[in-house]
């Protein structure tokens, strides 16, 4: 689970005691306890659990971390395990200190996985200050320098905290006055920034963990600055100068011709997804005329935000209007599993079901499936990497099903964004079909 912006202070807030986050206090001066937590910092994996011992840690997607746990002071041996397939991804033996909380950072280079550790005192920090641990995952930036400033204060007045190279911990920990920073990433040695945050507020006496990494959306080379506390949930912080995307999918039955702010923004035929146009983050409207110049959609809203890739449908309502649905693309790894946007873009029906069938199973027992999803609704689906026949149903008020279409086995491409839709189709035996778009 992830937070962006000043929202995520009111999360971090609820993370500040151990106990409330699957930890026990370390003030009972008769029980000796160590601290366990992971985060999956590895592109290549899907969901990903840890174990210390015989003792299940917590599992965590790629960009994600698990609760922490309390354990006796002892050396362990900490297996990684993918989730879908129990395969082993990592054993390591690792000690555990007293009164001490050791962040396990799952890494990847290529194919081979590794780990980093952040040892992470339960000391408070003095009075009115906070402290910050520093670790660089990216694998886009061989070396990044690290700066901060209190917020009212540009670049040019940020104070250096650390150069780090990929899969590196900062060897010094940050001391700070309590308070709202911004954060700006530079090339080794550059004095221009390629990312900046919003204002993030460290408003309490504790230890953060400030992890860089790489993101996998649809927009290349983007970086996200993870604030990790003692809780499951990741403050994942955008670079707030980053430009966003769109792309538009027309599923009505002629071609249009789309305009942005009044200025062209090209065509696209029927049933094609258009490629991706970059812009500005910001809010723009969006018209649409078909091939005779008539005017199909007028200044529809679309909010792009910075570093934001959005799926813009078109499709016709009940009445035979154009309408258009814009769809928010996740910026996870499309590797061991896939982020799946589904669309219902057929007016006869209130509701359709979408399954997906693996080798061994029947529409009756697929174990993944999206049910009774409205007209002009999406839902975002993540499915394992497998094979799967995808099949559309609609149940009737009298409880009859209809089969309305299928489509043959088939695996999903690793790294691609996919978007699946039901649509109106008159060629097709039913009328309607599946769209698998990307």
């Amino acid at each position: 689970m992830k937070a962006n912006g000043l929202t995520s202070c009111v999360l971090l807030a609820s993370a500040l005691v151990l106990s409330a986050c699957g930890g026990s206090s370390s003030n009972d001066s008769a029980t000796a306890e160590s601290f366990l937590q992971f985060y999956n910092g590895a592109a290549g994996t899907g969901n990903a659990i840890l174990s210390a011992g015989d003792k299940s840690v917590g599992s965590a997607t790629y960009g994600d971390v698990s609760s922490v746990i309390s354990l006796e002071p002892d050396s362990y041996t900490l297996q990684v395990k993918d989730v879908a397939t129990s395969a082993s991804l990592l054993s390591k033996d690792l000690p555990l200190v007293v009164d001490n909380k050791a962040l396990f950072i799952l890494t990847q280079q290529g194919q081979q996985y590794d780990y980093l550790t952040v040892d992470v005192s339960r000391t408070e920090p003095e009075e009115g200050k906070f402290k910050l641990h520093l670790v660089n995952l990216s694998a886009q930036h061989s070396q990044l320098d690290l700066y901060m400033a209190q917020v009212g204060n540009g670049f040019e007045n940020a104070d250096k905290l650390d150069s780090l190279s990929q899969n590196e911990v900062s060897t010094e920990v940050v001391n700070n006055d309590i308070g709202q920073y911004r954060f700006f990433l530079t090339a080794a040695g550059s004095q221009t920034p390629l990312f900046t945050t919003d204002a993030i507020n460290f408003a309490y006496r504790n230890s953060y963990v400030l992890i860089v990494r790489d993101k996998f959306g649809p927009i290349a080379n983007q970086l996200s600055l993870d604030i990790v506390l003692n809780s499951t949930t990741v403050a994942a912080h955008n670079d707030v100068d980053a430009g966003a995307q769109f792309r538009v999918y027309n599923s009505l039955a002629t071609s249009v011709a789309l305009t942005l702010d009044n200025v062209s923004a090209g065509s696209v035929a029927a049933g094609q997804l258009s490629a991706y146009q970059d812009h500005a983050k910001g809010d723009f409207s969006l018209s649409v005329r078909d091939a005779d110049n008539n005017l199909l959609l007028n200044s529809a809203l679309l909010s792009l935000a910075a570093g934001e890739s959005k799926a813009v449908l078109l499709y016709n309502n009940k009445a035979g209007a154009t309408e258009a649905l814009a769809v928010a693309e996740k910026d996870s790894p499309q590797q061991k599993s896939h982020d799946l946007i589904v669309a219902n873009l057929v007016a006869d029906f209130d509701r359709l079901q979408f399954y997906f069938v693996r080798q061994n199973e029947t529409i009756a027992d697929a174990r993944y499936h999206v049910k009774n999803l409205d007209f002009k609704k999406q839902q975002s689906l993540t499915l394992p990497e497998d094979y799967y026949a995808i099949a559309l149903v609609q149940v009737a008020e009298n409880g009859s099903t209809t089969l309305l279409d299928k489509t043959d086995l088939l695996q999903l491409t690793p790294a691609k964004h996919y978007m699946l839709l039901a649509e109106q189709d008159d060629a097709a035996p039913s009328g309607y079909k599946l769209t698998l778009a990307h």
